[in-house]
């Protein structure tokens, strides 16, 4: 009687739950389709270069479609199943210009790993084979056919998706990060010399005010070799492999948790463009979450000590690192410390004859048991125990663990000799009341509570609308940055899938219910116990944020949204007895319009906002140059002379007041007026003409780059007033013009024509510089006085101007006060 109440109450939860899983689905689908329209992806999809890149992905539809018709004669080897995989994305990748890149970005992940194959193993072979070993024993699913589309159209982007943060700094290294002396590209300087150049380089601001430029730059000092090839394609193809290294280690740890087959979390953790617009750039995000889950896939096999090595590893990718990656350390500390292994990994069982453990020695026992054909029992011997401070050996790497503690203490020195702070945005507060003080002139502070003195209640109902745009609708001024990295129309399914399967642990109740679906799980209840609580850990802090954060950024929750998934997995509805997720007839009528879904919101969203793919050239050299196209463009908009100016010298410093991110392009260590007035700056330094001096000095700037539409700018009046007064005060001098290629001035022509308008009447005759107004030079190089910024350093009083000081200063200041006509 009771085993038949137990049964019908199990019966009940599992209709409830599928109820509410269709439910959700349902909805997802129906408000993806409201966010489609609303938020303005429908207008872009029908641009026509978004159409073209649709067309290509029909024609990739076609080609699985026929594929899969006649797999039964095409797939007669693993072979074939391989070459018509990979077919399509070989040679689309040639055709937008990404064959090089992403093969000469294999080779270098390939290296590293193999490296960190070593490091755990000792042995250089370990890598290679282990993937040998892999391949071999991967499942040839037709699913995997299914995946393509995504890759498809992330790498067919990649040259022409380059977003802001990329732009910014992450595709930047060669000049924010490494910038040598003069002396090292004339041939000056010796291997040792050059040895220190590099070192001073890599630990020096550059001049670099804003706080990203003071990130951990872990990322940019692995990548550094590919900096110095032919465009951006390489860093951003090394971001491709990382996304499918992120995709294999998921689905081995899916198995982990005796998951026949991991292929529908694959294939689920393709439908997330939050991850995987995260591969087409250069930021952070996915290197940083490939080592949190190597993190717990290492947990999972017992290595705990590589499981520390890949967490300690991360803070050197990202800030937020230190609050997730510190999460997934107490987490996995908690499941240690329930489960009483906690002695385990710092003590080794030793005998007095020599390291062997009890359980060898009883082995070795045995086998002399069976040979000599009589029973003979263990002798008792004096056990020793053995304290190792780094962890024993079958925790993991001793030589791994030192290497990530050395490269991450690497980083963030560099972080805390240039600010102050070991971490430049994170726990700003905690370390200045540790006694860490802030640098001058950057500004670190700790970013503002979103929720403020508000009432519990408004900010109870707050979380609740963000959550809910979050997960449905991210539609709205405060969901910009979740628009084009959203997680998707699956993931508040998997969400509830993931909560329902955690909070178990707590009810018993449902405990057994969630875990009789996975073979294996009834005996322990514990394999994967740490999942459960790094995930609750995480959520908790995840739904914090939404309370906190002034904005919300769709990358923020990529942790969360894997964690989910891999926990979703242990559901019944996931499970081979119930096969709810296979054979439910509205799974499988929902499945093809979230398929469809996912493909159109991958296509149209991104973190560069890049409309269709990069063209097709079907004669190329496997790469595309974006230095070249930049001076094309260049070139049609009259900024071409200007722009070779300043690219004359990597190491030139240039201050631009300029449109973002398309002044990042200029090839030397540029840092824009938004850097130095915006977020992560000091927009305190335009409140005095000696505080911008100073800044100017501290950043040894040397060229002063103004686009006249830009400096016209409502927003820029105050960066207009200080330029002006710089002008004034001498300090900005050598002035070159340019403009259009249709109406372009000689800069001799522009000095005879501010001549004759001075002495015809100075200011108001400037209008006469040109015949039209189109003529007038939209664009500015200033040369920074260093000598009379030496005044200002000292706080003494400016020199009187010598004459042609003094007409430098009239003709920059005229052209910056003189309004430009918009009509």
């Amino acid at each position: 009687m009771e085993g038949r109440l137990t049964r019908a109450s199990g019966e009940k939860s599992a209709r409830r739950e599928k109820f509410i899983f269709l439910f959700l689905f349902c909805c997802s689908l129906l408000w993806a389709f409201f966010f489609f329209f609303n938020s303005g992806n429908a207008e872009r999809l029908m641009k026509k270069k978004s159409l073209l890149a649709l067309g290509e992905v029909g024609v990739l539809s076609l080609y699985i479609f026929a594929v899969l018709f006649f797999r039964k004669r095409i797939f007669t080897s693993k072979k074939n199943y391989l070459l018509c995989l990979f077919f399509p994305l070989l040679l689309s990748a040639y055709l937008h210009r990404f064959l090089l890149p992403l093969g000469i970005s294999l080779l270098y992940f390939s290296l590293l790993a193999s490296f960190f194959g070593f490091l755990l193993s000792g042995k250089l072979s370990y890598f290679p084979k282990k993937m040998k070993k892999l391949l071999a024993s991967l499942p040839y699913k037709v699913e995997a056919f299914l995946i393509l589309p995504f890759l498809f159209i992330q790498m067919n982007r990649s040259n022409i998706a380059l977003d802001y943060d990329s732009l910014r700094y992450g595709l930047r290294g060669e000049y924010t990060l490494f910038s040598f002396p003069d002396a090292v590209f004339t041939g000056g300087q010796s291997l040792s010399e050059g040895i220190h150049s590099f070192l001073k380089g890599f630990f020096s601001s550059h001049g670099l005010l804003n706080a990203v430029y003071s990130y951990p730059k872990g990322l940019e000092l692995l990548t550094a070799p590919l900096t110095v090839l032919p465009g951006y394609g390489f860093l951003l193809a090394f971001q491709i492999w990382t996304y499918l290294a992120i995709a294999l280690v998921l689905f081995l740890l899916s198995r982990r948790i005796h998951l026949k087959s991991g292929m529908p979390i694959l294939l689920l953790f393709f439908f997330f463009s939050s991850i995987g617009n995260m591969s087409i750039t250069a930021k952070t995000d996915n290197i940083t979450l490939l080592l949190q889950v190597l993190s717990l896939y290492f947990y999972a096999k017992g290595e705990r000590k590589n499981s520390v090595s890949m967490l300690i590893f991360s803070y050197s990718f990202k800030p937020t690192a230190v609050v997730f990656s510190t999460l997934i350390l107490v987490g996995l500390f908690l499941d240690s410390l329930l489960k009483g292994t906690i002695r385990e990994f710092f003590f080794k069982e030793m005998t007095s004859e020599g390291e062997r453990t009890e359980e060898v020695r009883v082995k070795e026992v045995r086998v002399k048991e069976v040979s000599d054909k009589e029973v003979r029992h263990p002798k008792k011997e004096k056990r020793i125990r053995q304290i190792c401070i780094l962890g024993t050996r079958q925790e993991g790497s001793t030589v791994l663990l030192l290497v990530s503690l050395f490269f991450t203490s690497l980083v963030t020195l560099r972080t805390f000799l240039i600010t102050g702070l070991p971490f430049s945005t994170t726990f700003t507060g905690i370390f200045k009341a540790m006694g860490f003080s802030v640098k001058w002139p950057f500004n670190l502070d700790a970013h503002v509570d979103y929720s403020g003195e508000k009432p519990v209640f408004e900010v109870v109902l707050s979380v609740v609308k963000r959550v809910f745009f979050f997960l449905f609708y991210p539609v709205g001024e405060d969901m910009e940055h979740v628009s084009i990295a959203w997680s998707g129309v699956v993931f508040p399914a998997v969400l509830f899938l993931a909560f329902k399967n955690a909070v178990c642990v707590i009810f018993p109740k449902g405990k057994k219910y969630a875990m009789k679906g996975i073979e294996g799980l009834e005996d322990e209840g514990g394999n994967y116990s740490y999942l459960r609580i790094v995930f609750l850990l995480i959520s908790f802090f995840s739904l914090l944020s939404f309370s906190m954060l002034w904005q919300i950024d769709g990358n923020y929750y990529i942790l969360w949204e894997c964690l989910a998934l891999l926990l979703a997995a242990s559901s019944p509805l996931w499970s081979e007895k119930q096969g709810f997720l296979r054979t439910n007839k509205w799974i499988k009528g929902l499945f093809p319009l979230t398929y469809l879904a996912s493909i159109l919101i991958t296509l149209v969203t991104s973190w560069a906002g890049a409309v269709g793919f990069t063209p097709i050239d079907f004669v190329n050299k496997g790469y595309y140059d974006h230095f070249a196209v930049e001076k094309d463009k260049q070139a049609k908009r009259g900024s071409l002379p200007l722009f070779l100016k300043m690219a004359e010298n990597p190491n030139n410093h240039v201050l631009a007041v300029a449109e973002t991110p398309e002044c990042y392009q200029i090839p030397c260590i540029v840092e824009s007026i938004t850097d130095v007035e915006g977020s992560g700056g000091s927009p305190g330094l335009h409140n005095d003409p000696l505080y911008f001096a100073w800044f100017l000095k501290w950043a040894k700037t040397d060229y002063i780059y103004i686009e006249k539409p830009f400096l016209e700018e409502q927003r820029e009046k105050r960066i207009k007033k200080m330029l002006g007064q710089m002008a004034e005060l001498g300090i900005l001098i050598e002035p070159e013009f340019s403009t259009e290629p249709s109406a372009m001035m000689s800069v001799d022509d522009f000095d005879l024509a501010w001549l004759l308008g001075r002495q015809e009447g100075g200011e108001k005759d400037f209008k006469n510089l040109t015949k039209t107004q189109d003529s007038f030079p939209k664009y500015l190089l200033v040369k920074v006085n260093q000598s009379r910024l030496e005044y200002a350093w000292r706080e003494e009083p400016y020199p009187t101007l010598t004459k042609d000081e003094e007409e430098n200063a009239k003709r920059v200041w005229t052209w910056i006060e003189r309004e430009l006509d918009t009509k």
